[in-house]
């Protein structure tokens, strides 16, 4: 049987401000010197991410990711 996972509420707020933005996962890599890949398997939760890229992620979207994080 597959695990189930909860869904990352960071990952669901960094969706939610791309799509309010109008701004491509490919182009918000970009800006932050990320590989494509990363930013999309983050974003879709298709695997764990390191800290450091989550926290980057976050801050240029204007995230608070501890607060997502709690919610």
């Amino acid at each position: 049987m597959p695990e189930e996972r909860n869904p990352d509420p960071v990952a669901a707020a960094a969706r939610a401000a791309l799509e309010a933005r109008g701004i491509s996962a490919r182009r918000l890599a970009k800006k932050l010197g990320m590989k494509p890949r990363t930013v999309l398997d983050f974003l879709n939760e298709r695997r764990g991410t390191r800290d450091s890229t989550r926290i980057s992620i976050c801050r240029e979207l204007g995230i608070d990711h501890e607060q997502a994080g709690a919610a």
